[in-house]
């Protein structure tokens, strides 16, 4: 499963933590389970390991997240060329109205790409 959703006005530090919020609520909603969480940010990944004090605007967010999923779910930072897909979904989000939820058949075509160098483990560059 994988989604886009726009969320409005904000830094990129609420979006990835809305785009996790939501993620986790998907998955729960499809009785999905997770093992681990790869973000970009390392702000919102030491600050849900309770390494840093996170900012007001996502504190509750990130308490939310953390009632969502075991402890013994992994929370850690990956580089956007690690995860291209990501990437993608979040740019197509850009163009949403509401949520769009994809299976492997279903993703845009901006997005196949990415899908099949991540499956293989290539790392992906954003044109300069």
């Amino acid at each position: 499963m994988a989604f886009s959703s726009s969320f409005g006005t904000g830094n990129s530090a609420e979006a990835e933590a809305k785009a996790m919020h939501l993620g986790l609520h998907l998955c729960k909603e499809r009785g999905l389970s997770i093992s681990s969480i790869k973000l970009y940010s390392l702000l919102i990944v030491n600050c849900f390991n309770a390494q840093w004090d996170p900012p007001w605007a996502i504190e509750y967010i990130l308490r939310d997240c953390k009632n969502l999923i075991t402890p013994t779910v992994s929370v850690s930072h990956i580089y956007r060329e690690g995860n291209g897909l990501a990437d993608r979904l979040a740019a197509h989000g850009h163009t949403c109205q509401g949520i769009a939820t994809f299976d492997r058949d279903s993703l845009p075509s901006t997005c196949f790409t990415a899908y099949q160098a991540d499956l293989l483990g290539q790392p992906q560059y954003r044109p300069p």
